[in-house]
């Protein structure tokens, strides 16, 4: 089984040990020994950019330290980091930061430069892997999937197994899906007995009309949320409860304590993409309804 922790790693590593030389994502590939097609989905899902465009970034940000502190002519700065031209430096440099390298060396300016990814961002759970959270605005939509009771604590194993169940056997009873291929898993707190929560396995709908026999309806307001995102190699369908329990301990006890938000509803739900997942690989968002510490709307 593939560490996808210590992959990202070794990555990291090959491209800061490799600074100087042209790096390509068949280099690093090879050099991890993952599919460069798994590699860059990965990545990408997990930074938000590319690894190509994070080698980039990283070079351009290196070079920065020769334009401030030598006298190198250009043409030697771009040839020191693997550029084949002095003009194909320039141009990747002022695409990045907005000006040219130029300007960097000899004007009192203020750049935002890449600097190494911190392995120790990232929270690995049970082989697969969180990175920093991004932020969503959504406006009001609607779901229809099937509610259960359950018991919130030993409830994420049963959710899985309802929400495999929903998802390929009752799904299809859905007529007006907006995208039948994406998965949501609503948790509802609002009514919190006993210890139980409610879970809803579901797919998004134009409209409520058409409520199949044995399900309901959920609205949803217009919210921002808070989505984390976990990665990793393995079928959804083999997701764990544990894993799915310590990004929320993480992020219930970890990130919102600290972030200046707070929990703006009771509900959260899981979103999978099903087109971004097969049999190798899957990505989970996590999305929570947030709100400024202390505000009231």
């Amino acid at each position: 089984m593939i560490n996808t922790k210590e992959t990202i790693e070794a990555c990291i590593n090959y491209i800061e040990n490799n600074i100087h030389r042209k790096i390509s994502l068949d280099d690093i590939a090879l050099y991890v020994g993952v599919s460069k097609y798994y590699l860059h989905r990965m990545f990408k899902a997990l930074t938000g950019e590319s690894i190509i465009e994070y080698v980039q970034a990283r070079k351009l940000s290196a070079s920065i330290n020769e334009l401030a502190n030598t006298n190198m002519r250009m043409l030697d700065i771009a040839l020191e980091y693997g550029f084949d031209h002095e003009q194909s430096y320039i141009r990747a440099f002022k695409k990045k930061f907005g000006y040219t390298p130029l300007k960097a060396r000899t004007e009192q300016i203020s750049i935002e430069i890449k600097e190494k990814m911190n392995i120790n961002d990232i929270l690995s759970v049970h082989n697969s892997i969180i990175y920093k959270p991004f932020y969503i605005f959504k406006q009001k939509f609607n779901l229809i999937g099937k509610k259960y009771k359950i018991l919130s604590r030993s409830g994420d194993n049963i959710a899985n197994m309802h929400g495999r169940d929903f998802f390929y056997h009752h799904s299809h009873e859905i007529r007006n899906g907006v995208n039948p291929q994406v998965y949501f898993g609503y948790t509802d707190w609002s009514e919190y007995n006993d210890g139980h929560i409610y879970y809803i396995p579901s797919i998004q709908v134009a409209d409520v009309r058409h409520i199949p026999e044995g399900m309901t309806s959920v609205h949803i307001p217009p919210h921002k949320y808070v989505v984390f995102r976990f990665v990793g190699f393995f079928r959804p369908d083999d997701i764990k409860g544990r894993q799915v329990g310590r990004l929320l301990v993480h992020l219930y006890r970890k990130w919102i304590v600290n972030s200046g938000f707070q929990s703006a509803d009771t509900f959260r739900f899981e979103y999978i993409d099903t087109r971004r997942a097969n049999d190798n690989y899957c990505e989970l968002d996590i999305y929570q309804p947030i709100k400024e510490a202390g505000s009231t709307l």
